[in-house]
């Protein structure tokens, strides 16, 4: 693997003291050194600005340092590929990438779930809160500027589309499922692209580069609130399962020129933070303590802005064996993909 790839965070010093107050000092779990690594590194994907990334998750860092009372590093990578590799080759010892990409990674290496992110959406000038209402999924969703002709998913015939990444899951794997559902082939039927980044594909459309995109659901609303788009969503808030007739009711009330929804996809399952299943036992309970007790602390949600949930014990309606289990259908839709983890590098 190219390690040029990676940029490191060791003992990361980007607003650091603006965290002390929130994580203290002191290890809040105590583990006997031969249960534990020396030090705890965690693999994320970078986005379009990997020293951004690296400032957002400083709160998860410093919050792990504490808990666990060893170094934490962060490394990200490039690509979500990337990120798979370093886990695969045991460059780092746990990753957050997407859940698609967990499910890419899981058929490679042995893997242990410990939590699932929530993720609320928070609005601009807002600070994040606790709410145990927020669900464990989310959407992805077809997207366009109304008056470009596209009101359906036949519509997108012949036309550019903005992909997110290859192994993006709300950008390109749980889209491209959709589209192969509705006979669509993305590769044949479209001029599609990658714009890189879920930010990316959506300013393409905006800025007119392409013609429809997919994105995760809350992106659309995120820059709408920044400022950098205008969307006309639902008011009634997101996560929220949509009958083809609620979709194009609103399509109808919206304004020419604006970011119109044409299509939700089947609810995805959050990002799961996984571990190498190798670990020691008493290392991966006390990683999952720290992630499930970040919800304690309103100043740590208010700082990273998600909290972690265990699906499996906080929803019994979802009926899971394990936390595995909960990503079962991306893997159903990666079988109709054909997916094959060494083709997404």
């Amino acid at each position: 693997m190219n390690r040029r790839k990676f940029l490191r965070a060791s003992a990361l010093t980007v607003g650091s003291a603006a965290f002390a107050s929130i994580v203290g000092k002191a290890p809040a779990f105590s583990l006997n050194l031969n249960q534990s690594p020396s030090e705890f590194k965690v693999g994320i994907f970078a986005g379009s600005d990997a020293e951004q990334t690296l400032k957002a998750a400083e709160p998860i860092r410093a919050h792990l340092e504490r808990s666990l009372g060893i170094p934490v590093t962060l490394t990200t990578g490039s690509s979500y590929s990337a990120v798979i590799e370093a886990v695969r080759n045991k460059f780092v010892d746990a990753f957050e990438v997407g859940p698609f990409a967990y499910v890419l990674a899981s058929s490679q290496t042995k893997l242990d779930p410990l939590a699932v992110g929530i993720y609320p959406r928070v609005p601009r000038g807002g600070t994040a809160v606790y709410n145990p209402k927020e669900a464990p999924f989310y959407f992805s969703v077809f997207f366009t500027k109304k008056g470009s002709g596209i009101r359906t998913l036949a519509d997108l015939k012949g036309k550019r589309f903005a992909f997110v990444d290859p192994a993006s899951t709300s950008g390109n794997l749980m889209p491209r499922t959709m589209l192969l559902k509705n006979k669509i082939d993305p590769d044949k039927d479209m001029q599609s692209v990658f714009a890189g980044s879920h930010p990316s594909a959506l300013i393409a459309v905006w800025n007119d580069k392409a013609d429809a995109g997919a994105n995760y659901e809350d992106n659309l609303y995120t820059l709408a609130n920044q400022g950098q788009v205008d969307v006309c969503g639902f008011a009634d808030g997101i996560n929220r399962r949509r009958t083809p007739q609620e979709i194009q009711l609103k399509y109808n009330a919206c304004k020419d020129g604006q970011i119109v929804i044409i299509a939700y996809s089947d609810p995805i399952p959050n990002t799961p933070f996984a571990v190498r299943d190798e670990l020691p036992p008493a290392f991966k309970s006390a990683v999952k303590s720290a992630l499930l007790a970040v919800r304690d602390s309103p100043a740590l949600v208010a700082a990273y802005r998600q909290w972690y949930v265990d699906p499996v014990a906080e929803y019994p309606t979802l009926r899971l064996k394990n936390i595995d289990s909960f990503f079962n259908g991306l893997r159903d839709a990666a079988r109709l993909l054909k997916l094959d983890l060494s083709s997404m590098r």
